[in-house]
């Protein structure tokens, strides 16, 4: 119980040994400890990832290395002197843990730290990607639209050329036409002035 007084800064009394010199003494502290209505919390709620290097080296200087604690030891005297020896057993093995895993869970949280960072920058990233992405998809779809587009164009040139061809020869023929049809008017013009004369020659002879 004197080690769990450690642990917990249970100050001990002051008292006059044989000598009459003062020694501290826990003998108090320690009754006034166990008649707390909270002690087994106080026990189940201890801050064992920050003891106090001091107490956990007076700890381990002045009672762990005593060989008569033990829990076996302290079972002969009580089951509750038992467990409470297996407490101070169990916070000095976890400290020794805690000095160990601590930097290891600081560079854990260091490298997650770390990771979240790149991971934010990596999303910036994509959606970036995903912004040209939808750009290029948008750009190739009017693409394609104005190729058809095009296409259509082209089309529609090619058979007005057809046509226009098709139009200059039917132009082309008709003025040949027209020089032969001026012709004719001509001569059936002629042939009418003729006419009359013809005529009264052709009645007088008959």
């Amino acid at each position: 119980l004197e080690a769990v007084c450690v642990i917990l800064d249970v100050k001990p009394a002051k008292i006059k040994d044989d000598s009459g010199k003062m020694v501290p003494d826990f003998w108090k502290p320690s009754v006034a400890l166990l008649n707390e209505k909270d002690f087994l919390q106080r026990l189940k709620g201890y801050d064992k990832d920050n003891i106090n290097p001091k107490i956990i080296a007076a700890i381990r200087s002045t009672y762990l290395t005593n060989e008569s604690f033990t829990p076996e030891t302290a079972k002969k005297a009580s089951p509750a002197a038992e467990g409470m020896c297996k407490w101070v057993h169990a916070m000095s093995s976890y400290d020794k843990v805690a000095k160990v895993v601590a930097p290891k869970k600081a560079k854990l949280a260091e490298a997650e730290a770390s990771y979240q960072e790149v991971m934010v920058g990596l999303r910036a990233k994509q959606a970036e990607l995903q912004e040209l992405r939808d750009k290029l998809a948008a750009m190739e779809a009017e693409l394609r639209t104005n190729t058809k587009k095009k296409e259509r164009l082209e089309g529609e040139v090619a058979l007005c050329s057809v046509k226009l061809e098709r139009a200059e020869k039917l132009i082309g023929g008709l003025g040949g036409e027209k020089v032969r049809w001026t012709e004719t008017a001509d001569n059936l013009a002629s042939a009418y002035v003729n006419l009359t004369g013809d005529m009264l020659i052709s009645a007088g002879i008959i």
